[in-house]
């Protein structure tokens, strides 16, 4: 069931009134560095290297655990190929530069850039993904 929110969540785990609880690193990231929080997990597949000591769920025993969250930048369908490849390259530059891989580090978040088809796959890849687990579990859209 979900919690009231990211902020409640983080204030009641914080104060001792939750015992536990699932987020995002970069919601989590500062109150596990300043000690306030302590990690027991990651929910993806790989661990993060800011944290590299806290296993994946999958290593700790939940065999197959992989929910992780992502972001990415896309563009309005119809964009001219040409600036797709421009921002893509500008973007893929970017996120090689020390003080951005740096502050994705800190935040628990691991970078990726690739081309726009191979994003595209990605994204079609986690709509069945998650399509399936809707499925299963008979959760319909409303």
């Amino acid at each position: 069931m979900p919690y009231k929110g990211v902020g409640p969540m983080l204030t009641d785990l914080i104060s001792g009134q939750l015992s536990m609880g699932i987020n995002g690193a970069p919601a989590v990231m500062p109150h596990v560095n300043s000690g306030r929080l302590r990690a027991l997990a990651v929910t993806g597949l790989t661990r993060l290297p800011s944290l590299p000591q806290i296993p994946t769920l999958d290593q700790s025993g939940v065999k197959g655990f992989d929910a992780s969250g992502w972001y990415g930048i896309v563009a309005p369908a119809g964009t001219p190929g040409a600036i797709v490849a421009k921002l893509n390259a500008e973007i893929r530059r970017i996120m090689q530069t020390p003080e951005l891989r740096a502050r994705l580090d800190n935040e628990g978040a691991i970078p990726a850039a690739g081309s726009p088809e191979e994003f595209g796959a990605f994204i079609a890849s986690e709509i069945a993904r998650w399509a399936a687990v809707l499925k299963r579990a008979g959760i319909e859209a409303q």
